[in-house]
């Protein structure tokens, strides 16, 4: 390796050959040393930078979609302590909720958990300039309304179908909704969380943010219809047990089918609050009403 030295005074000949030194030691002929900026692409940095970039907001897109049980797990602890606390604080042993209790504080921070998942996918959707594409309620019309019952009738007979298949296939259980009428609180709570605010949002961060995230990375939407039915059931594995997540496919690919037909979150919100009327509500209420007369 050969440089040519220009000098006009000693002292610049002296800082010349130091530097010339330097660079022969820290980057040896042949060898691309980490201080050399032969080759390099000045926009391989900024490249690299995006990608990370791209990676986070994938995760952090997920991360709200899938957050309602995490948070709700959150929230049930922070509950159960300050119980706790508030009990010690009244000089009074700590008392344990009934199992009765706890599912319902289950239910009440699941609930809670939703709303909170809503408001931070509000919050992303906002500083990304997606609230339009994610909170994308239209007004029902005739045809959405009368494509949300059907899709509702369709789940209805389904769901029930494929459970009971399951059921004799794997020999697993389904899971049972129970609802003592004579307690208040109890249905209140289950018909919140069920009729109100699963429906709603569950189709904000499952049909809104994680539709409007992956149109923006270029799926197709039979692709999300697809990858986004199976995250869908598969989250419903921990509070339903595997048969009742695996029946889940059917509500998913039901409310993914009205949410691109067309365009809008309302016809598959209708058709989900439906469903889980009719699952929460009418057949505890016929077992009910069967045993009274």
């Amino acid at each position: 390796m050969l440089k040519e030295i220009t000098v006009s005074s000693e002292g610049e000949c002296l800082v010349e050959l130091r530097q010339w030194f330097f660079e022969a030691a820290m980057n040896p002929p042949g060898i691309r040393a980490p201080f050399s900026t032969v080759g390099v692409d000045e926009s391989a940095g900024p490249d690299r930078a995006k990608v990370s970039s791209h990676w986070r907001e994938n995760i952090l897109a997920f991360m709200i979609v899938l957050s309602p049980i995490g948070l709700a797990m959150i929230v049930m602890a922070i509950g159960l302590a300050a119980q706790a606390a508030w009990q010690v604080g009244q000089g009074r042993a700590v008392q344990l909720p009934t199992p009765e209790n706890i599912r319902l504080y289950g239910l009440l921070s699941y609930a809670a958990s939703s709303w909170i998942a809503v408001a931070l996918a509000w919050f992303w959707s906002r500083h990304r300039d997606m609230q339009q594409e994610v909170f994308i309620f239209r007004r029902l019309t005739w045809p959405t309304f009368l494509a949300a019952v059907a899709g509702s009738v369709i789940v209805m007979i389904g769901v029930p179908l494929l459970t009971h298949w399951l059921t004799l296939v794997t020999g697993g259980r389904s899971q049972d909704v129970r609802i003592d009428f004579n307690d208040a609180r109890s249905v209140t709570i289950v018909v919140f969380l069920f009729v109100v605010t699963t429906p709603v949002c569950e189709e904000v961060l499952y049909r809104g943010v994680l539709v409007a995230w992956l149109r923006r990375l270029g799926w197709r939407d039979l692709t999300i219809l697809g990858f986004g039915s199976f995250v869908f059931a598969a989250n419903h594995i921990l509070p339903l047990g595997v048969v009742w997540s695996v029946a889940m496919v059917l509500l998913g690919i039901t409310t993914y089918a009205l949410r691109f037909r067309y365009e809008s979150l309302s016809p598959g919100w209708l058709a989900h609050a439906l469903f889980n009327a009719q699952l929460t509500l009418s057949y505890p209420l016929i077992s009910w009403l069967a045993l009274t007369f």
